[in-house]
């Protein structure tokens, strides 16, 4: 779900999306893949439990976009593979999700995974950018003049600059209706920055030119504006899904905090 550099078909270097698709049980991924994610689980067991536990909350925000607040359309930026229960797995019959991905190997072999399903697309674009996303012809036809919309950034963030976040914001919300909503994920707030398992995770990333930004969560707060959290705020993951705190140890708890590595907020006009 990143939008880094490597591409996906290249098995000589560990790509962030195939470590991504590895920790989740997917197949998508190669040895060196598999090697990385196991330093990383030697170095963050948690690590595991993270992945699936965002997962699980970017289904239950598919079913809250569309069965709760009533979206049928929804944007979904920096995908990934749509493997592994995506949003388009969880949705109502006839909701449009627009998947997207900087990478064009991605993009292609998401198409494959894909196939003929209905109402499911997948272009090329860049989160950094989601007016390049928005802008092309094809999503233009799709939308219509449609922009109430649900908006998707999950699982992201912390592969975004505080330039790229702050730009992405605005240009989302020049974009959308007065009554659209974006699902946002604040990646990596509330993790222990100092802690020798992070800093080590930072600099495995950082190697493999896919660096990361750590912030806390009154940071992403400013970097969001002008968008404002629904009633409910920022949300810890742990609360967002419901996954019992005592399922995480102590070591757990010690890098990733009681949140769960990050929460998630309903952002409004």
């Amino acid at each position: 779900m990143t939008p880094s550099k490597e591409s996906i078909v290249d098995a000589t270097v560990p790509s962030a999306g195939r470590i991504y698709d590895y920790l989740l049980g997917g197949h998508h991924n190669f040895e060196v893949d598999r090697q990385a994610a196991q330093m990383l689980l030697n170095m963050s067991p948690f690590s595991a439990k993270l992945v699936r536990l965002q997962r699980w909350c970017l289904q239950d925000l598919a079913h809250e976009l569309t069965v709760v607040r009533g979206f049928d359309t929804i944007i979904d930026f920096a995908s990934g593979l749509p493997t592994q229960d995506h949003l388009h797995f969880v949705v109502p019959k006839g909701t449009k999700v627009i998947y997207s991905d900087y990478d064009p190997v991605v993009v292609e072999y998401a198409r494959e995974i894909l196939g003929n399903t209905p109402d499911v697309y997948f272009f090329e674009a860049d989160a950094r950018q989601p007016e390049e996303l928005l802008g092309r012809p094809e999503v233009v036809e799709i939308l219509g003049n449609k922009r109430n919309v649900a908006l998707v950034y999950w699982g992201i963030a912390m592969f975004l600059s505080d330039e790229d976040l702050s730009r992405a914001s605005q240009a989302l919300y020049d974009w959308a209706g007065t009554e659209s909503c974006w699902a946002f994920n604040a990646q990596g707030a509330g993790i222990s920055k100092d802690h020798p398992g992070t800093l080590t995770v930072l600099e495995m990333y950082r190697n493999m030119g896919t660096p990361l930004y750590v912030r806390e969560r009154q940071e992403y707060e400013g970097l969001l504006k002008p968008w404002h959290p629904d009633s409910n705020g920022f949300i810890s993951l742990l609360d967002w899904h419901g996954f019992e705190q005592d399922e995480l140890s102590k070591e757990d708890l010690a890098v990733f905090g009681p949140t769960g590595a990050g929460y998630g907020v309903y952002l409004l006009k």
